[in-house]
């Protein structure tokens, strides 16, 4: 009891004192987490355009190398012919002379580009070089991309590759270069833009925003071509993964482990734009949130622990003093003995528990004892009110049928004995419920002795399935129904008249419906009639459905639902909804 008693008040103190504290600060993680992650993706994507738009200047540079050597048919042919022929004419050097002069000036003018190659297929391996001039490959150190360029067997393209070379043969280390191919079909002749990396990187590196940022630049066969780190930490899977993934914004799991990754694609040059920062980075302040929250909230439970404790030390001598007490005085083991002072809020209790307790639970036993007693007899007694009204009814058909009769008793029989089996099923075991099979069956003997009197002016439908025979409900539950839409509908119409009774299972419940096509209802009637169901008021008119209403209060409480609806002149229709009781 005592562990128990602090463990109540420890969780009294802890969760006003820890929950707002957690969901407080896990709300601002989450908050913040959300609103620096869509800050972080816009950022980056306009990071990510600023930089293909820089970078495709270059590209665009290429462009204008092949409007100037492809497009001026005069000039590519001579050109041509210098390459092919080492002999020179005019033509074929002024040609030369112009293209190299474009060459020179473009790449001096341009800090990123090194340098460029012009190369249309010949047998003595010469092209035109934007460092050299007119060269040939036997003579020239940087053979690495005349490689790569006759390897390729296929149609006009585009490709980019990144690779190493001694351009001059004082050089110890390679110069790194990034490599634009452009390449026209059937013939091998191509225009080589060599770009310096490090000029690209540097912008990259300039724009960054966020620490650990990492941007990138893929080409076709998504190799980092440009990076901002000058090693590249992400393996050709991920980078493979970024790439083909299909959204613009996601996340990855990496050898860097969990980062954000934003991504541009250029749809004219086929690159692709990165844009990688890893978690621990970004969300670095909700995580310095979600650490502070933390922290308060251990510090919040031992402060909540040690005044929970000396509480519970303080006050469990006295709470234990009160349940002893509480236990003698059930028991009549010992007598009450107010306490001699009252001091404190623990005695003041023990002094009025004993005043009150043994006068309260005397009341209290005798009030439950009067209101079982109670429900049963006006059980009883709303079950006696429906009977003799019935009994006059049936005894007065029964008188004059007896006289109409011309010696053959067999209609008074016939109603005789049905009136013995609803007297015998209306006075026996009043306060018991009844299977709905059993019901049924003393209301059609109620039905039989009516058709008797009225002539057979009136038909019942009953729609129930077998397995609502066997289940149980409340005894004269549906014959004043019946009762009283003859009495209030059938009766004063013209014609025959139809009741129909159905019986649905709805779940847990069970639904009766009692329909028939009499006179109806007034409107003000019906109002009324409707307040009295609710009210639980006594009528002179509608007894058996009032009386019925007061049984199910009495038997079910809230758990039944009765409604009644009327059009006068179409008929009446009551449902009621009640429990569907197995046993």
């Amino acid at each position: 009891m005592k562990e128990r008693y602090f463990i109540k008040h420890l969780a009294t103190f802890l969760i006003p004192l820890i929950l707002p504290l957690i969901i407080l600060g896990s709300l601002s993680f989450i908050t913040t987490q959300r609103d620096m992650k869509a800050d972080i993706n816009k950022n980056s994507r306009f990071l990510l355009l600023q930089s293909q738009r820089q970078i495709e200047m270059i590209l665009d540079e290429l462009d204008t190398l092949k409007l100037a050597l492809y497009q001026n048919a005069k000039v590519f042919n001579e050109l041509s012919n210098v390459l092919q022929n080492p002999i020179y004419t005019y033509e074929s050097s002024t040609s030369y002379q112009i293209i190299s002069s474009y060459l020179n000036a473009l790449t001096s003018s341009k800090p990123y580009i090194h340098s460029i190659y012009f190369y249309s297929d010949n047998p003595n391996g010469r092209f035109v070089s934007s460092l050299d001039g007119l060269s040939s490959i036997n003579r020239f150190n940087d053979t690495g991309w005349f490689e790569e360029f006759m390897k390729y067997d296929g149609p006009a393209t585009e490709w980019t590759s990144k690779r190493e070379a001694k351009i001059f043969a004082f050089e110890t280390q390679p110069t790194e270069l990034i490599s634009i191919y452009n390449v026209l079909a059937p013939r091998k002749i191509g225009i080589i833009l060599n770009v310096r990396p490090k000029y690209i990187e540097n912008i990259l590196s300039n724009i960054t925003t966020y620490k650990d940022q990492i941007l990138l630049v893929l080409n076709e066969n998504n190799q980092v071509i440009f990076s901002n780190k000058e090693e590249n930490i992400l393996t050709d899977a991920e980078l493979d993964q970024m790439a083909n993934h299909p959204s613009t914004y996601f996340d990855l799991a990496s050898s860097l482990g969990e980062v954000n990754v934003t991504k541009v694609e250029s749809e004219q040059y086929n690159w692709k734009y990165v844009s990688v920062i890893p978690h621990a980075s970004l969300y670095e302040t909700p995580s310095r949130i979600l650490n502070y929250t933390i922290i308060f909230a251990c510090l919040s439970f031992f402060l909540g622990l040690a005044l929970t404790f000396y509480l519970t030390r303080k006050n469990y001598r006295q709470l234990l003093a009160i349940t002893s007490l509480l236990r003698s005085a059930e028991n009549n083991r010992t007598p009450l003995k107010p306490p001699s002072k009252v001091n404190d809020e623990y005695s003041y209790i023990i002094q009025n528990m004993i005043a009150h307790f043994i006068e309260h639970r005397y009341i209290q036993t005798q009030l439950s004892e009067k209101k079982y007693k109670l429900q049963v007899m006006e059980l009883l007694a709303l079950q006696s009110q429906i009977n003799p009204h019935f009994l006059y009814n049936t005894l007065n058909s029964i008188y004059w049928e007896t006289v109409g009769l011309t010696g053959k008793p067999n209609k008074a029989s016939d109603m005789i004995e049905n009136l013995s089996d609803m007297l015998s099923y209306s006075f026996s075991r009043p306060t018991n419920e009844v299977t709905w099979e059993e019901e049924i069956a003393n209301t059609v003997s109620y039905i039989n002795i009516q058709k008797k009197r009225y002539k057979d002016t009136f038909d019942v439908l009953f729609e129930y399935d077998e397995e609502i025979l066997k289940l149980h409900t409340m005894k004269l539950l549906l014959q004043p129904l019946v009762e009283n839409s003859l009495y209030h509908g059938i009766k004063e119409k013209n014609g025959n008249g139809l009741i129909k009774i159905k019986i649905l299972i709805i779940g847990e419940q069970l639904r009766l419906v009692v329909s028939d096509n009499g006179n109806g209802i007034p409107s003000d009637r019906l109002t009324e009639i409707r307040r009295s169901l609710v009210a639980s008021e006594e009528q002179s008119k509608h007894i058996g459905l009032l009386n019925t209403n007061k049984r199910l209060k009495l038997l079910y409480d809230r758990s039944y639902h009765i409604t009644i609806k009327s059009k006068q002149g179409l008929g009446t229709v009551i449902s009621i909804t009640l429990p569907q009781i197995k046993q």
